[in-house]
């Protein structure tokens, strides 16, 4: 487990010409993000906005807004401890986030688990959420003939409709409804905000993603051709060993058909204080603790987002962690323990 004094870190993705750079202008002139380290690819759709170009130091462009921006050449893990050994030594200012804009053909899923995989990245840093940008012009045609569309709106903490204002406005309405359920088909839990309208604000971006809320008013699981995200909630405390072992066999049972999982778990040892869990494919990032509850409902919620996996793979597996009885069903530890239970794509049921 890791303090909250880490550095936060947002992901902003989304198809080429959704908006990227033009929200991370306009957030970046919030006295909010002021301290910010904007993190670009090298050959991204357009530079972020030259009237905010103060002074170069290096290969990192001091912006007006008292923020920090570099181009990414190369690796991002090594781009990141560059920037840290930089800050730590002195030559570069301190910086109080970072945000990443990756490349519209980007799939998140590799960043997210190559943070979460470097020790040192792991632990001076915490995954802040990831915020999708949507044109809702080209939105619904992205989504069906882009895979990389699909993932990166199933990943999202947070999915922005952009150009929102430009649609005509006789089918606005029915246009943007459209959209939002393609939306909900790869991703039924993120928060769907109207950028156009203002609603992905300062506020709104640097509100901490991760920290669930509750699923009760969730809409219908409806799944896109491959990708779906599944919720599962319970009220039970969950022992930290259990918890080890459930992540271990979910990791083992659905291997690289598993994008992410995030979790806000109530353990046995402190119910006042829940565990925020997130991870990416096979590798989990350092859980947190959070000082309390956020919505004040004590509850155990998870949600794992994958390619081809049916809930029925996870039930089982989620039924054993939450202590819920099933007839001629296992345990956490005799699924740990059996050699003969199925891995990797088989049911362990």
């Amino acid at each position: 487990m890791i303090a909250d004094d880490v550095i936060p870190l947002h992901i902003v993705t989304g198809f080429l010409g959704a908006g990227k750079t033009s929200l991370i202008n306009r957030l970046l002139r919030a006295p909010a993000l002021a301290g910010s380290l904007v993190i670009v690819n090298e050959w991204g759709e357009i530079g972020l906005d030259h009237l905010l170009y103060e002074a170069v130091e290096g290969e990192v462009i001091s912006l007006n807004s008292g923020c920090l921006c570099c181009s990414l050449r190369g690796d991002l893990v090594d781009t990141l401890h560059s920037l840290l050994d930089r800050r730590d030594a002195g030559t570069l200012a301190p910086f109080d986030r970072v945000i990443i804009e990756t490349t519209g053909l980007a799939d998140p899923t590799p960043i997210l688990a190559a943070l979460g995989a470097d020790l040192r990245l792991a632990t001076r840093f915490r995954l802040a959420g990831v915020t999708t940008l949507v044109d809702a012009i080209n939105g619904l045609n992205t989504l069906a003939r882009h895979p990389e569309a699909q993932r990166q709106a199933a990943l999202a903490d947070r999915i922005g409709i952009a150009k929102s204002d430009l649609l005509p406005m006789s089918s606005r309405p029915a246009g943007l409804a459209a959209l939002r359920q393609a939306l909900r088909a790869a991703n039924p839990v993120a928060v769907q905000l109207d950028v156009a309208a203002g609603e992905l604000d300062a506020e709104a971006f640097l509100s901490e993603a991760l920290a669930l809320r509750p699923f009760d008013d969730a809409p219908a699981l409806v799944h896109s051709a491959t990708i779906g995200a599944e919720v599962f909630d319970s009220t039970a405390l969950v022992g930290a060993p259990e918890l080890a072992r459930f992540l271990d066999l979910l990791r083992e049972l659905a291997g690289p058909r598993l994008l992410r999982v995030k979790g806000l778990i109530g353990l046995a040892d402190d119910p006042l204080r829940p565990l925020l869990i997130h991870g990416a494919q096979h590798v989990f990032h350092p859980p947190r603790r959070l000082a309390a509850w956020p919505d004040g409902e004590r509850r155990t919620r998870l949600i794992v987002i994958g390619d081809h996996i049916a809930r029925s793979e996870i039930e089982v597996l989620w039924a054993a962690l939450a202590g819920e009885a099933r007839i001629d069903a296992p345990d956490l530890a005799a699924l740990a323990d059996n050699p003969l239970a199925p891995r990797r794509g088989g049911l362990l049921a």
